[in-house]
């Protein structure tokens, strides 16, 4: 089930052209909600008289932006059946509770529909969650995993209107709940007790919501814990699971997540905080399994806990609950030194006739081409630059490198995204060509939107003085390639020491202070080096090849 619905989750771009939707799609110009309910009483008239009892026939039939998902008869004396009600004796509140789950301020095709919770919430609220399934052979568009929409896309005069087999209804739970009430989550759920943290889980506050990555009885049996006296055992090293600083209370903290994030939502960003202070969770999407905390440090691979589809996406009135698959905690990790080569990302190395393929051409990318980069300024289209190794390049390693136009009339900044960094300080390296000054920039460099203390302005014209090593590295200067063969120097220049205080994915950002107006100037961007401030700052240098190399 959940390789399928990843499958359909990467077909979801494509839908648009595509997907068929169910047949009988009506579209009129003339005719608003409630009038469109009242003329198919065979499909509606139970949910006519829904919104005259709630009192919201007349606004749903007045100009306006909306998207109503419009259950059946059928689907509405199911509903009442299964909740001992009766359609005559429906109270106003009951009513409007119904349509307000139903209805959303916007217009959303299922064009807009992404595997995950809508874009904003029900009148009611809350969030409805979307995804695509196979029914009986054919792609169909489920809403909560409560009902399937039937007919799709109605246009009407004050919005669009899908047409769906059950009635929707609101989670009653709270994660805490929710986790309560399912004994294939007993050992979890005494710890969340234990700890305090089910107390937490349980409130529900206004604009407060928790997304919880919990693990099964048979996640932690495979780990080795049996009960939760073997998670206290192993995890409780004070004793004391409802002291924050816990170990047990630190494990349960960090299984915890700040506001409401659908696995869509994790999607969108490759690190996560925890309420475990200054701790983060990663995520990656590896084929078609999402995958918490599979990361690579220093070159070793940790497998990461992949997120069972079919048992997350659980909404609860106060966040939402997913399902790993896999045992995972806090690591306690040292800072590592990481050597970013910046030509080397996804979307580059896709390209397979140009990256890292002596004598290809310049590949220049769009602004949102790269999801490690951004930038603003001028015609921002044309002036980042993949610069592939040149026939007989001895510069950069690899030969390649990012050429980035934020000199005068050009860009006036850009973000980088970094790759994961464990909390620590690191001196921060730029590994760049120096250019001659009439294309040179000066930029200056902060972290994660703040500026670095005593951080030098980046010049790319700057060259290093003729020093040896240990005095060039006194100034901020080193040679980061390892047997130059034309007398050059190939540079890294030091620009600071931040304080990286949590684990994760940070931004650096370049805001130009000068630039002269000359094209294919600004910063010719070999490496960034994150080096632990107390550890070895010369060695590894580098090869033309991209091999590391080692004092001896």
């Amino acid at each position: 089930m959940q390789s399928g619905v990843w499958t359909l989750l990467l077909m979801l771009g494509l839908f648009a052209c595509e997907f068929e939707p169910p047949a009988n799609v009506n579209v009129s110009d003339d005719v608003n909600i409630t009038s469109y309910i009242r003329n198919n009483p065979e499909k509606f008239s139970s949910l006519e008289q829904i919104l005259e009892v709630s009192n919201t026939a007349s606004y749903l039939n007045a100009y306006g932006t909306y998207t109503f998902f419009a259950p059946t008869n059928d689907a509405v004396d199911r509903y009442l059946a299964d909740n001992s009600l009766n359609l005559n004796s429906l109270t106003q509140s009951e009513a409007a509770d119904i349509v307000r789950f139903h209805l959303l301020s916007d217009t959303l095709s299922t064009a807009s529909f992404t595997d995950g919770k809508l874009r904003i919430p029900t009148q009611f609220g809350k969030y409805l969650v979307t995804g695509a399934e196979f029914l009986d052979g054919r792609a169909v568009y489920r809403v909560n995993r409560q009902a399937t929409i039937t007919e799709s896309n109605i246009t009407l005069g004050n919005g669009v209107l899908h047409v769906i087999d059950n009635v929707l209804s609101p989670p009653v739970l709270t994660a805490a709940k929710q986790l309560e009430s399912d004994p294939n989550y007993s050992i979890f759920t005494e710890a969340l007790k234990e700890t305090g943290w089910f107390e937490t889980l349980n409130q529900e506050e206004e604009n407060v919501w928790y997304t919880v990555l919990a693990e099964s009885n048979a996640v932690l049996s495979n780990a080795g814990f049996n009960s939760y006296a073997d998670l206290r055992s192993r995890f409780s090293h004070l004793n004391d699971p409802t002291n924050p600083i816990d170990s047990l209370n630190l494990y349960v903290a960090y299984h915890v997540l700040s506001d409401i994030k659908f696995v869509a939502d994790l999607l969108t960003s490759t690190a996560h905080a925890t309420k475990a202070p200054d701790e983060v969770v990663t995520i990656r999407l590896k084929g078609e399994t999402v995958l918490v905390n599979e990361d690579v440090f220093f070159g070793v691979l940790e497998e990461g806990a992949p997120i069972v589809r079919s048992r997350s996406d659980i909404a609860v009135t106060n966040g939402v609950v997913h399902s790993v698959d896999k045992h995972f905690a806090i690591k306690l990790r040292a800072p590592t030194p990481v050597y970013w080569d910046v030509a080397d990302q996804a979307e580059i190395r896709q390209l397979t006739s140009v990256f890292r393929i002596p004598g290809a051409p310049i590949y220049t990318f769009r602004l949102g081409e790269l999801s490690r980069m951004s930038w603003a300024g001028g015609a921002v289209n044309g002036l980042v630059s993949y610069m592939p190794p040149g026939l007989n390049e001895i510069f950069f390693n690899h030969g390649d490198f990012m050429r980035i136009q934020i000199n005068n009339n050009r860009l006036e900044w850009t973000e980088i995204r970094t790759p994961l960094l464990i909390r620590g300080r690191y001196k921060i390296w730029m590994a760049y060509r120096p250019i001659p000054s009439n294309i040179s920039c000066i930029t200056r460099i902060s972290f994660n939107g703040e500026e670095i203390p005593g951080a030098r302005l980046f010049d790319t014209k700057e060259t290093p003085p003729t020093l040896p090593e240990d005095e060039l590295e006194a100034r901020g200067w080193k040679e980061y390639l390892i047997n130059g063969t034309n007398g050059n120097r190939h540079v890294a220049r030091l620009i600071g020491v931040v304080d990286v205080t949590s684990t994760g994915e940070h931004i650096l950002r370049f805001d130009r202070v000068f630039g002269n107006g000359r094209a294919n100037g600004g910063i010719w961007l070999d490496m960034i080096h994150f080096i632990p401030e107390d550890m070895e700052q010369i060695w590894p240098k580098f090869g033309r090849d991209g091999q590391a190399y080692f004092q001896d």
